[in-house]
């Protein structure tokens, strides 16, 4: 059978192929750029997602350093104060007249006939039953 069909090869079945040739190749064309524009487009988002990332936690990690640098701050403020109140108290007990009413105060030291008494709401120690 397939030697009593044949094909009728004239101008208008030539143009025919021609057109379905151009046809097939417009949509392979198509098709290849479609995916060629689907891969850059998934590239491009692994790409923001990767950058969207690194963005947020050096976000993160920069509000952590602030926090931690606040904190340092309010420590080195303390620190100095601190420092500056110590700084004061050593020039005050390289003074003999401070020195002495310092001494009297949180001791309990008297001078030669001067009596010391001790009111019940005062913090100092029974000094009569450390006598016994």
């Amino acid at each position: 059978m397939s030697q009593k069909i044949t094909k009728i090869e004239n101008d208008y079945t030539q143009q025919q192929a021609a057109q379905n040739r151009s046809k097939q190749q417009k949509a392979h064309v198509h098709q290849v750029h479609r995916r060629r524009l689907i891969g850059f487009g998934l590239l491009a988002l692994c790409l923001v997602l990767v950058c969207g990332v690194q963005i947020f936690r050096t976000h993160q990690t920069l509000a952590n350093v602030e926090q931690k640098q606040t904190v340092k701050k309010k420590q080195l403020k303390q620190a100095k104060a601190q420092e500056s109140d110590l700084k004061i108290e050593v020039k005050q007990l390289h003074d003999d007249d401070y020195l002495a009413k310092y001494i009297r105060y949180k001791y309990y030291y008297s001078k030669d006939g001067e009596t010391i008494y001790s009111l019940p709401q005062d913090k100092a120690p029974n000094l009569t039953q450390q006598q016994k």
